[in-house]
């Protein structure tokens, strides 16, 4: 992101966008305004609108004006950790997807992974469980172990366009990561299920390593929305 004046406009009216100052559908103040507002230049404003189209937040029709996007439903992945980041808020179909997401994919990557583990991918992921082990109270390396266990997984499993579409949901990823790391009790049981998942797959048991990471994923949903709904101080808001 730019830094300066425009990345501070962009920053400021990002901020007004998600908060609902200006609505979805409606029209941005005219530049003029804008120039008044943020007492800045002309170059400033164009360069902060940019920036806000660029990342999904605005489009701008010629002859008519820049308008707000309804950026839940047609910005990127990184507008939405834009939006959760900013307001700690996301709407429960959102959640709810990307969540199904989850399950649908990597319970079948589990299976497949099963069938095409190595020897050198069961001392990869031991290895990764241990750095788990060691660093209980981490979050930023809980995390880091988290999606790289994950994703390990999902390209061993040979599907090309599944592991392309998670490597584009990793900052979604890392957020929730980070949250659900935070919650008490969330470390060790997640270890002791990713132990379970492991045991599976050195067994090269299909069948089992997709019912171990569709109790990794269960327990992971049900620690979330129990935080969600507890209010946690560290946690995401339903809309």
């Amino acid at each position: 992101m730019k830094s300066g004046l425009p990345g501070r406009i962009f920053s400021d009216m990002r901020k007004d966008i998600i908060a609902g100052v200006y609505p979805i559908g409606s029209r941005l103040p005219p530049e003029r305004e804008l120039v008044q507002k943020y007492k800045a230049s002309r170059f400033a404003i164009r360069e902060a609108i940019a920036m806000l189209t660029q990342n999904g937040f605005v489009v701008t029709h010629p002859q008519s004006g820049t308008y707000v996007r309804d950026f839940n439903r047609e910005g990127s992945v990184e507008t939405l950790v834009q939006v959760l980041r900013a307001q700690k808020t996301i709407d429960r179909e959102t959640l709810k997807s990307l969540l199904k997401f989850r399950f649908v994919t990597e319970t079948e990557a589990a299976g497949e992974a099963a069938l095409r583990i190595r020897e050198s991918d069961i001392e990869s992921f031991e290895t990764n469980l241990e750095k788990k082990k060691r660093h209980p109270k981490d979050v930023a390396v809980l995390a880091e172990c988290d999606y790289e266990f994950h994703s390990s997984i999902i390209t061993l499993s040979g599907d090309i366009i599944s592991r392309l579409v998670f490597q584009s949901f990793k900052p979604v990823y890392f957020f929730f990561s980070e949250f659900f790391y935070s919650i008490d009790g969330a470390p060790e049981m997640s270890l002791d299920l990713n132990l379970k998942l492991l045991k599976a797959l050195k067994q090269r048991d299909a069948a089992a390593s997709r019912r171990a990471m569709g109790n990794v994923l269960r327990f992971a949903e049900k620690k979330v929305y129990e935080a969600i709904r507890s209010g946690s101080s560290t946690g995401i808001r339903l809309s």
